[in-house]
């Protein structure tokens, strides 16, 4: 199908059933924004030890974004 996104579609539709994204990427962790669902793993993308993989702890309305550290 001609202009037809697959991951796009997937991300419309999560976002209406679920309130926010579940999966984002990018340089700049998000701060306290809505459309963020509660478990959404924020990916930073120039990121490294430590900083490199968030979930949000906060809320849809309102994102608090904690980075997760796996020990060695």
């Amino acid at each position: 199908m001609s202009g037809h996104n697959a991951l796009e579609e997937f991300n419309q539709e999560t976002n209406i059933a679920l309130g926010g994204k579940l999966i984002a990427y990018g340089t700049s962790v998000p701060g306290s924004v809505p459309g963020y669902a509660t478990g959404c793993l924020f990916m930073k993308t120039d990121g490294g030890d430590g900083n490199a993989l968030y979930v949000n702890e906060g809320s849809a309305t309102s994102a608090t974004f904690k980075a997760i550290v796996v020990a060695a």
